[in-house]
């Protein structure tokens, strides 16, 4: 019995928020907005234009890389008939 006149909740407090010892409610801080817009149109012409300047570099350099693939293979192309003349020849 006198386990149950001890147990007894606090009436300012709720069965989910049981950490504080007082019977206070403290909402939630709002949420802040910013609604100054004024350097978002400035962020994105920064954006822009490094863009604008490193698309044309990397562009450059897949197509080097290309080439040099394709002359890459044609070294290898024209050595390996050079090989294959050699072996004919040694047999």
């Amino acid at each position: 019995m006198a386990t149950k006149a001890n147990a007894k909740q606090s009436s300012g407090q709720s069965p989910n928020n049981r950490s504080s010892g007082s019977g206070f409610y403290i909402p939630p801080p709002p949420n802040v907005v910013n609604q100054n817009d004024e350097g978002s149109y400035l962020k994105l012409l920064i954006v822009l234009i490094v863009v604008m300047l490193l698309l044309p570099l990397f562009l450059y350099l897949m197509a080097s890389m290309y080439f040099d693939i394709l002359v890459i293979k044609q070294e290898v192309k024209s050595q390996q008939t050079a090989i294959r003349k050699l072996l004919k020849k040694d047999e």
